[in-house]
């Protein structure tokens, strides 16, 4: 038997052990690999007796990892990883490269320019996905992500980072109804309807935050339509609903074609800025090289 059979445990506790770090359940673990709990509490325990330590600590309702579990359950999820990335890679030969983005990302940045990559770069498989939850860490097949915010990201190390101004946006039809707008004329509410969005990134802005960066202090009345979606947002005030927050860099297709336009209002530069990450520890592909050059080249207004 080669020595590293001896000294390695089975296949099988080590799927157990690593379906059941990623849920801290044994429960959710089993149903995801269709056996028994009992079946994953024993294939557990097992590989806890011959380690020759506890990986979990286990409550009543959850289970959580201890510093010998952590440690093991980063190795085995590199392994898998690779294991899934190998397989893959025999199964479907070619270049391959897998993107996340946040929806608004995707559906205003990256889908409209989408086709130019795809013309220089036809023989890579491209699959992108569009997401406002932070995932991208935990799956093993993200070559490139997409975030706003500030570094540190977890897993991920910054390739290039893209700067933002933030600025009222809304339709040609209503800036021109509007007339004159001042951060006070903004606050007050009144004639001025503002559309408030929820955030597709922790450090995202809403109103409030907005007026608080640029150091407004005379109150704000809110807005009075919101949305799950920031996406949706800009299509309402792409709509004539109300003034939207755009992001110029985000926004640059909708405000360079008048189906918004930015209100003279001096723009917020944040610190906050979106991100193009790789995940840490993981050598560079080409095609990873190749998305990353043309996704940080592309033209990117700051306002």
């Amino acid at each position: 038997m080669h020595p590293l059979r001896r000294s390695l445990p089975s296949l099988t506790a080590l799927t157990a052990f690593e379906a059941a770090a990623r849920y801290e359940s044994f429960t959710r673990a089993a149903a995801a690999l269709g056996v028994t709990q009992a079946a994953v509490s024993r294939r557990i325990k097992a590989l806890e007796d011959e380690i020759g330590q506890p990986l979990f600590d286990r409550g009543n309702r959850r289970v959580r990892l201890t510093d010998a579990g952590r440690d093991l359950s980063a190795a085995v999820g590199r392994a898998f990883d690779d294991l899934t990335r190998t397989v893959d890679a025999i199964r479907r030969p070619g270049a391959k490269l897998t993107v996340a983005v946040s929806v608004a990302f995707g559906h205003f940045r990256l889908l409209p320019a989408l086709s130019s990559f795809r013309a220089t770069e036809p023989d890579i498989d491209l699959r992108v996905i569009s997401e406002d939850a932070w995932n991208a860490p935990d799956d093993g097949q993200v070559d490139v992500a997409v975030r706003y915010g500030r570094p540190p990201f977890r897993g991920m190390r910054v390739a290039a980072s893209l700067g933002e101004a933030v600025v009222p946006v809304c339709a040609p039809a209503m800036a021109a109804d509007l007339g004159p707008v001042t951060m006070g004329g903004l606050a007050r509410g009144g004639d001025i309807p503002l559309i408030d969005s929820a955030s597709p990134e922790p450090s995202w802005l809403d109103w409030a935050g907005w007026f608080a960066r640029k150091g407004w202090a005379g109150g704000f009345d809110g807005a009075r339509l919101r949305f799950s979606s920031y996406s949706d947002a800009d299509y309402a005030a792409m709509d004539g609903q109300g003034v939207a927050l755009g992001w110029t860099g985000l926004l640059e297709r909708p405000l360079a074609d008048g189906r918004l336009v930015a209100l003279d209002v001096p723009p917020l530069r944040p610190a906050e800025r979106h991100h193009i990450l790789v995940p840490e520890g993981r050598p560079l592909a080409e095609p990873v090289d190749a998305f990353t050059d043309w996704l940080s080249g592309m033209s990117w207004p700051t306002g």
